[in-house]
Order: structure tokens, then sequence, then C-alpha cells
């Protein structure tokens, strides 16, 4: 089975469709947004399918490190949510998509704070979140993430207006 074919295996079960938003254009996604609450996030990942699909040793290490990448959830308190992840195809970044799906959370839903993560060998992405009017609120040491090259966890909040 390729690379692709196993991905798609991996994350097709994955997702929490109540939790996630895709930006549509002629009828094919072209952005794709994930939200978590205290209560749960966009993505469960099931362990199983990762030995079934990489093996023994690849299947336990990959799910571990995707699980890692996921961590915990950042949210308890019930006015809050959490953009886990947001993405855009790459032929259509830099067009506005990403902060249309942000906004479009910012305005419709009824939340106090919009949280997320993102990881300080990013700067693209966190100056992104910053001219969408995210602030650092702390930086998390991940031995971890660091040692694979992605940084330490910056999170982020956005406050907002509810009336």
């Amino acid at each position: 089975m390729n690379e692709i074919k196993k991905l798609h295996k991996l994350f097709k079960y994955s997702f929490d469709y109540d939790m996630a938003y895709a930006y549509l254009q002629d009828n094919e996604v072209i952005g794709f947004l994930g939200l978590a609450d205290y209560r749960k996030r966009p993505v469960v990942l099931d362990k199983e399918v990762f030995l079934e699909m990489m093996g023994g040793l690849a299947g336990k290490v990959s799910y571990k490190t995707i699980s890692a990448a996921l961590g915990k959830l950042n949210v308890t308190d019930p006015q809050d949510i959490c953009i886990d992840y947001v993405t855009t195809s790459p032929e259509h970044r830099s067009k506005g998509i990403g902060t249309e799906i942000i906004s479009f959370v910012r305005d419709n839903l009824a939340y106090k704070h919009i949280k997320l993560e993102v990881f300080s060998k990013n700067p693209r992405a966190k100056a992104f979140y910053e001219r969408e009017g995210f602030r650092v609120i702390k930086v998390k040491r991940d031995l971890m993430m660091s040692l694979q090259g992605f940084g330490n966890r910056i999170v982020m909040r956005l406050d907002v207006a509810v009336t």
C-alpha cells in the first residue's frame, strides 16, 4: 500500500466532523480547520489502526509521535475553544483562506477565547496568527518536539468580543 493510502486510512476514521470545518471552492476542499473544546478534539487516533498499517515498532513510534504532537486538550473552560489545526492547500496559500476560516470561527461561534499552539520553528505561522490578533500567552518546553526539529510549543490566544 502506498504512503498516501496509508495516511488516508490512518486518518479516515479519526475526524470528529462536528469539530471540523472545510473551506470549499468549486466543490473542492482548499482549507480545513479542526477545533477542540473542553470535552473533545477533532481528531481521535486509534493505536490499533497504526499498528495494523505500519507494523509493530513503526506503528507504536508513529502513534506515540503523532499523539505527542497533538498533546492534551488545551481547553478547560467551556467558554474557550482551541484551533487544533488549520491548513490550506499549497496552491491556495497566502490568498486569505486561513483568515476567512479563522474569521468564521471568531464571528459565528460563541466563545470568549480562541486558543492555539504553534511551533517555535514555524515563524511564518506565528506571524500569521499575530496578524489575526492572537497573542502569546505561554511557551511550553517540549523535549520530544525539539529533538524532532519542531522547537517549543507557543500557546496563543485571541480574545473574542462576545455579544
